[in-house]
C-alpha cells in the first residue's frame, strides 16, 4: 500500500545535476517555479543545453504546469535520450493526470533503451508502481462493470496466466507464481498471442479475494477470463517433491467455461525448467498455434538456466506481490548471482533495490530524488508533496523555442508492452522485444 500512497503525491521540485558530472560534483539546488522566467531566457540562449530543458521542465512540473513540462522534457529527450530525468518527469505528469498505464509504458520504453543508465533502478521502480496503481484500478472498474464487461466478446489472441497451483511440499509454493510467470514470458514469444501482464491478474485475484483452491474452479478460471475479457486463459497444477516426481498440468479455459485438455509434462524435481518448456511446447498445441522453428528456439533460450536462481526468483515475485521489496532484492540479487544470464533476475533486482527508498518504508515518505542519489549521483532529483493543475498551454514554449513533442508513447511498437482499452477498462499487454 505504501507505494500506492507514494503514487498520490504531488511534486514541487526536483533536483537537476549535470549530466556526466560525477557523484562528487556540487548539488543543485530543487527547482521552483520563480526560476521559470530566468530558466526560459538560458534555454533560449543555449538550445542545445538537456542540462537546462530539464530544469525548466521540472520548474514547470512544479509550478503544475505539466503539459508544458512534458513537452519540455520531451525537447530534452531529444538531445539527451539517456538521461533518466525525461521519463521521471514525463511519467510522473502521466501518474498526476491518472494515466499509470502510459506512465508504465514511459518507465518501462526508458529501461529497456537504456539498461545501464544512471537512475534506471529508480525509473523501474516507479515503473513497477504505476502498474500496480493501474492494475488495482483496472480490477475494482471491472467488477463494479462486471455485467457489461461479461456480454462484450473477448479480446482476440489475448491470454491470462493464473498463477499455478501448488501440491506438495509447502516451501515451494512461491513457484505458483514463478512457474506463471514462466509460462507468460515463453508464450509471449509467440507473434499470434498477447499476453496479460502477471500483475494485472494478480489485481482481480486480490479484489476477488481468491486463494489458491478459488483459482482451481473451472467457472471461477472462466469468471476471471471474463473479467479481464481474455479470450482463453491457462490454469496450470503442478504436484511437486524434491526428492519424488514432479507432475504438472494445464487446462485451457474459455470464457464460457469450455475447457480443453491442456498438456501434462512429467519428470524430476532436478528436470524443472526442461518440464516448464514442455508444458508451453503442449499449450500451444492445445491452443492451436504451430510453433515456428524459430520461435521454439527462442523459447528454449529464454528464461533461467540454473533451477536455484529460478527458486530464489520465484520468492522474489512473492516478495514483490507482497511489497516487501528488501526481501524482492534479496532474493532477486542471489538469482543473478546463481545464473547471471538471467536477465530479468538483474532488471528485477534493480527495481527492487530502488523501491524502498521509491516507496514508504517505516512510516517515512521516501522520493525519487533520493533513489537517484543513492543509485545514480549525477540523475538526482526531489519530487516533494504538492498539487498539480495540467491546464497549461504548450503557448508557453514559444518563449524558448521549444515545439510541442507529442508525450504519449507508442509502447505498441516499443516491443514491451500494449495498452489495450475497451469499455473504459485499460488493460497491459505483456510482450517481449
Amino acid at each position: 500500500m505504501a507505494g500506492r500512497r507514494y503514487l498520490l503525491a504531488g511534486i514541487s521540485g526536483l533536483v537537476v545535476a549535470c549530466a556526466g558530472r560525477g557523484g562528487g560534483g556540487p548539488r543543485v539546488a530543487p527547482v521552483t517555479p520563480a526560476e521559470i522566467p530566468a530558466l526560459k531566457a538560458q534555454a533560449a540562449q543555449q538550445p542545445r543545453n538537456a542540462d537546462i530543458r530539464f530544469r525548466l521542465a521540472a520548474a514547470l512540473m512544479a509550478a503544475g504546469r505539466c503539459d508544458t513540462a512534458t513537452a519540455v522534457a520531451n525537447s530534452g529527450e531529444s538531445l539527451a535520450p539517456g538521461n533518466a530525468l525525461g521519463p521521471m518527469v514525463i511519467g510522473r505528469c502521466q501518474e498526476k493526470g491518472g494515466r499509470y498505464d502510459l506512465a508504465f509504458a514511459t518507465y518501462t520504453d526508458f529501461a529497456r533503451k537504456n539498461p545501464r543508465a544512471r537512475g534506471v533502478g529508480a525509473v523501474r521502480a516507479l515503473a513497477e508502481m504505476a502498474l500496480r496503481t493501474q492494475a488495482t484500478q483496472t480490477a475494482k472498474l471491472a467488477l463494479a462493470r462486471e455485467s457489461t464487461l461479461t456480454a462484450l466478446a473477448p479480446e482476440p489472441s489475448t491470454i491470462a496466466v493464473l498463477p499455478l497451483t501448488i501440491a506438495g511440499d509447502s516451501s515451494l509454493q512461491s513457484l505458483s507464481r514463478g512457474l506463471a510467470e514462466l509460462l507468460m514470458s515463453d508464450l509471449a514469444l509467440v507473434r499470434s498471442l498477447r499476453l496479460l501482464e502477471r500483475v494485472q491478474i494478480s489485481a482481480l485475484l486480490d479484489e476477488l479475494k481468491l486463494g489458491q483452491s478459488g483459482r482451481a474452479d473451472v467457472r471461477t478460471a472462466a469468471r476471471v477470463g471474463r473479467l479481464l475479457r481474455a479470450e482463453r486463459l491457462v490454469q496450470g497444477v503442478a504436484a511437486i517433491t524434491p526428492n519424488g516426481p514432479v507432475r504438472m498440468s494445464a487446462t485451457v479455459v474459455r470464457g464460457d467455461g469450455t475447457v480443453r485438455s491442456g498438456a501434462e509434462a512429467s519428470g524430476t524435481f532436478r528436470q524443472l525448467l526442461d518440464l516448464e518448456k514442455q508444458l508451453v511446447f503442449g499449450l500451444a498445441t492445445e491452443l492451436g498455434i504451430q510453433l515456428t522453428e524459430a520461435e521454439r528456439q527462442r523459447i528454449l533460450r529464454q528464461g533461467p538456466k540454473n533451477l536455484a536462481a529460478f527458486l530464489a526468483y520465484s520468492r522474489g515475485l512473492d516478495a514483490l506481490d507482497a511489497r516487501d521489496y528488501r526481501a524482492a532484492a534479496a532474493a532477486f540479487g542471489a538469482a543473478a548471482r546463481a545464473d547471471p544470464s538471467f536477465q530479468q533476475a538483474h532488471q528485477q533486482q534493480q527495481g527492487a533495490e530502488a523501491a524502498p527508498v521509491v516507496a514508504a518504508a517505516g512510516g517515512d515518505i521516501m522520493t525519487v530524488v533520493q533513489v537517484a542519489e543513492q543509485l545514480a549521483p549525477s540523475v538526482a532529483g526531489a519530487l516533494q508533496q504538492g498539487t498539480l493543475d495540467v491546464s497549461s498551454t504548450i503557448g508557453d514554449l514559444a518563449q524558448t523555442g521549444i515545439g510541442s513533442v507529442a508525450s504519449n508513447p507508442t509502447p505498441e511498437s516499443q516491443g514491451i508492452s500494449s495498452i489495450i482499452q475497451a469499455s473504459g477498462i485499460i488493460r497491459i499487454i505483456f510482450r517481449l522485444p
